[in-house]
């Protein structure tokens, strides 16, 4: 049999309130491009949830709610409500303001976040963007065992119509029991995981359970997941790594300290100038 992709590493998340985040600063370079997977999961309640006003820089993040809505607004000039399984970009560039607020459905709200790094020069300080698709027109493969759901990249014919700034593929996958789900991606994304949401899957010879990321043995071998008595909700996120440097300071990341300095200024000016007190009101 032909050989696939390995999991090199079972990593669990670390938990804040409903959040659980999978990716950390003293770690970007292991899966590079990618620098920020979170998890946010709140269940019993009532209220709208979610995070004030705040700043980036140097990311681009994808937000995808899988459970209530998710309404965003930042100095792009960006207002959207999101419903369940719509797909948000906010390439950050130089910096950029936003507020995120998740509504429960049934008193659960849960969204996955994804960030990566921006490439170093141009765009990484060209000035921020939005850009937004919903759940109707992000397209579905349907296969004898499993359902694939293109939110970025392309998955055999199908391709999402929203482009990310670096080559990445982005797969929300559900897998029927004592199924399989096989594919070759192009050969440059060679960094990634699997985040299982819930079920059970096998990759080669190790097991995934909910809420572990199986990090994949950087390669361009073919993956193979497959499922047993329980069928799966599992994402697959590759992407081609960054060649330079990435630095953190939680918010934002940049290729070098001049320009996290100058671009911190930036989301500085943003948070107090007019515009921003704008949007805030």
């Amino acid at each position: 049999m032909q050989a696939t992709r390995t999991i090199n590493k079972v990593r669990y998340g670390r938990k804040s309130g409903p959040m659980t985040a999978y990716i950390y600063r003293d770690n970007l370079a292991e899966l590079n491009p990618f620098v920020l997977w979170d998890h946010f999961d709140a269940n019993g309640i009532k209220q709208e949830t979610g995070l004030d006003y705040h700043g980036h820089s140097g990311i681009e993040a994808f937000s995808y709610p899988v459970t209530g809505t998710l309404h965003h607004i930042d100095s792009c000039g960006c207002t959207v409500t999101m419903q369940t399984g719509d797909l948000q970009i906010m390439t950050s560039g130089n910096g950029v303001v936003h507020k995120d607020t998740m509504q429960p459905l049934g008193g659960r709200a849960e969204s996955f976040a994804l960030w990566t790094a921006l490439p170093a020069g141009e765009q990484e300080m060209a000035d921020a963007s939005s850009q937004y698709v919903c759940t109707q027109n992000l397209p579905l493969v349907e296969e004898t065992d499993a359902t694939t759901k293109v939110l970025i990249g392309q998955y055999k014919d199908a391709t999402s119509p929203i482009a990310s700034s670096i080559p990445v593929t982005y797969l929300d996958i559900m897998i029927s029991p004592y199924g399989g789900w096989y594919w070759q991606p192009d050969e440059a994304l060679v960094a990634g995981f699997v985040y299982l949401r819930s079920g059970s899957v096998y990759i080669g010879a190790n097991q995934l359970y909910p809420q572990q990321m199986g990090i994949l043995k950087p390669s361009a071998l073919p993956i193979h997941i497959k499922t047993s008595q329980k069928g799966a909700r599992l994402f697959l996120v590759l992407g081609q790594p960054l060649q330079q440097p990435l630095l953190s300071s939680g918010a934002s990341v940049h290729s070098n300290q001049e320009n996290m300095h100058l671009a911190c200024d930036n989301i500085s000016r943003l948070m107090g100038s007019k515009a921003g007190s704008a949007i805030s009101s």
